[in-house]
């Protein structure tokens, strides 16, 4: 990249997209952001359903180097899922090739791509894709649209974060849910804990985005972005209950419609192999479990 880079940012009003930004700012990189509802310091703009003339104009003016995407749909019907994580991104791609052609695309994409894998096995770039549901099946898509794009000569990278916790994390995660419940409930009920994931932090993950918005070379087509650690949901939960020091029992039922952070799939084992972002990038998570389940409950409210 050239140094004086001028990022765009999409999804900027989410758990993700506000702490890339948050990170540009605090780096001094020149960063605009855009997100579907109103409001400062973001600009309003949904990327599935406003007329791309609009889209146009704004990368026109703005001319952008990089492009972040990390708006995504996390819940809802198939078409829902289908125009917030295919349709949004086939736009974004689309005014890209026109309006920005040498500005780098950083998709930020999911470990329910890959769907699950093997108890006690690491998934790498190269793992099988195997999705379990509609969520993973539409992030797929969009990222099959950047890899797409890469493979005709354009600068566009798939960052598959695994499950993302933290402080700020949304009530359409587990983490976020149980957060927001623990303490107002003498129980405190869920689906079935026993799947194992991964998971990773919020500032780790805006870390390795923006490490991939500033990195001079020409990077691989796909990054994983996790601790490289699978754990035991049952065990996070129950972590989270200690640092609560709250009363609330937990009772689990049937599957509950997230462990990967996304619309219900049976995946029992998720870990990532991070060995390539390692190698390319010198990323690793600075920031362990523990601590960010602690931040996750200090931050709640």
């Amino acid at each position: 990249m050239t140094g004086s880079e001028r990022v765009m940012v999409f999804g900027a009003g989410g758990f993700l997209g506000g702490r890339i930004c948050a990170l540009l700012a605090e780096r001094g990189i020149e960063h605009r952001g855009f997100t579907r509802s109103s409001g400062e310091p973001h600009r309003r703009f949904d990327l599935a359903v406003d007329h791309h003339y609009a889209l146009d104009t704004q990368l026109a003016m703005y001319k952008p180097t990089v492009i972040i995407n990390a708006a995504a749909a996390t819940q809802g019907d198939v078409p829902a899922l289908t125009r917030g994580n295919v349709v949004a991104v086939q736009a974004l791609l689309e005014s890209a090739r026109h309006h920005a052609t040498n500005a780098r695309f950083v998709q930020i994409g999911s470990a329910a791509e890959y769907g699950g894998a093997p108890r006690g096995t690491s998934q790498d770039e190269d793992a099988e894709l195997r999705p379990g549901g509609p969520y993973g099946i539409t992030k797929l898509a969009g990222s099959e649209l950047v890899l797409r794009a890469q493979s005709h000569g354009a600068d566009a990278v798939v960052l598959r974060s695994f499950n993302i916790s933290g402080p700020g994390s949304p009530a359409s995660t587990l983490l976020g849910r149980v957060v927001r419940q623990l303490g107002t409930t003498d129980t405190l009920q869920l689906g079935s804990l026993d799947a194992w994931r991964d998971y990773v932090d919020v500032r780790d993950v805006a870390e390795a985005a923006v490490a991939v918005a500033t990195a001079e070379d020409r990077l691989p087509p796909v990054f994983n972005v996790g601790s490289g650690r699978a754990v035991l949901a049952r065990d996070v939960v129950q972590r989270l209950v200690e640092l609560s020091g709250t009363s609330t029992q937990v009772t689990e039922g049937v599957v509950h419609p997230d462990h990967a952070g996304s619309a219900a799939e049976d995946v029992p084992w998720q870990q990532a192999d991070t060995t390539l972002i390692q190698k390319h990038l010198g990323w690793s998570p600075a920031i362990s479990l523990d601590q960010s389940l602690k931040d996750t409950w200090a931050a709640r409210g």
